[in-house]
């Protein structure tokens, strides 16, 4: 009797949790049981047809949602086919469009914003994540998971080696998400003043944060709401300083380098607001250049 798809993704999820982190098999999870598996979960993988799959895919409301179930699926189906060694065709391959998604403009703050925001953060349970969060561009797991003996309070230098992840039974420590995530920064002197005021009495083993990631990112909000301060989440936090670093002339590549990725092309698609300052000083640069030219 052929394996039903909820069967295939029972074997699939065990053993990506011997490879993959524990967080990242809990959205695995999450896909499958939210999306994929009340509709296939009692099919088996001959039965499903590109037909089908494309009328699934065309069911959703939101084409995010759409696009990670469709990508849960077909992960499932092509893990089964190598690993299982299913000699059988992959419905998940014959064209499936997926509906297009709109253009994501993330919030960020200004350089004026993100002063009044740092400044005003002075006292704040979580302000040294929420500075190494903004004046290090750091994933918010990153800055949850410093404690202060990856912080040198004489040359400023930060250790990112790891990350502090929410998962259902509690907070994990994994690994970065990539090699170059693997990474040592340094933070601008007024920063590492201000964290050499907050690390005092702290110990090295000592979180910056000892909240949780949730708890750390609801805490800044709730207190930026409560002072007035300007506020977006500690993603865009990231978002903010790679999009403030190119307004102040900081090239591509050394923010993509800072920000640990692996290619040039996700700071530049995912990362970099394409602000009037921006696009006024490359203009002015054209046409001084243009000038000189005649």
């Amino acid at each position: 009797m052929a394996m039903t798809i909820a069967e295939i993704a029972d074997l699939y999820l065990t053993d990506k949790r011997r490879t993959r982190r524990e967080s990242t098999v809990e959205g695995y999870a999450s896909a499958l049981r939210l999306h994929v598996l009340p509709r296939w979960g009692g099919m088996a993988l001959e039965e499903i047809d590109p037909d089908s799959v494309q009328d699934w895919v065309a069911s959703f409301e939101l084409p995010g949602a759409a696009e990670k179930a469709y990508k849960t699926l077909r992960q499932v189906i092509r893990w089964a086919i190598r690993r299982l060694g299913l000699r059988v065709y992959d419905p998940t391959t014959a064209g499936i469009e997926l509906p297009r998604k709109p253009a994501y403009h993330p919030q960020v703050l200004d350089a004026s914003q993100a002063r009044d925001y740092l400044r005003g953060l002075w006292g704040c349970e979580a302000e040294a994540a929420a500075i190494c969060s903004l004046t290090l561009g750091l994933r918010r797991g990153e800055s949850c998971a410093l404690t202060w003996g990856d912080v040198n309070l004489k040359t400023g230098e930060v250790r990112v080696s790891k990350s502090r992840q929410d998962v259902r039974s509690g907070t994990v420590v994994v690994p970065p998400k990539t090699d170059r995530s693997d990474r040592s920064l340094w933070l601008p002197s007024f920063a590492l003043r201000r964290l050499r005021q907050l690390a005092k009495g702290r110990r090295k083993s000592d979180l910056v944060c000892p909240l949780s990631p949730t708890a750390t990112a609801r805490r800044i909000r709730s207190w930026c709401r409560s002072h007035g301060l300007p506020h977006v989440s500690m993603t865009n936090l990231r978002h903010s300083w790679a999009t403030i670093a190119i307004e102040a002339g900081v090239g591509i590549e050394t923010v993509a380098m800072m920000l640990g990725h692996t290619e040039i092309g996700t700071a530049y698609e995912h990362y970099i607001v394409p602000r009037k300052s921006v696009c006024v000083q490359a203009q002015r640069a054209w046409a001084a250049h243009l000038q000189r030219s005649a």
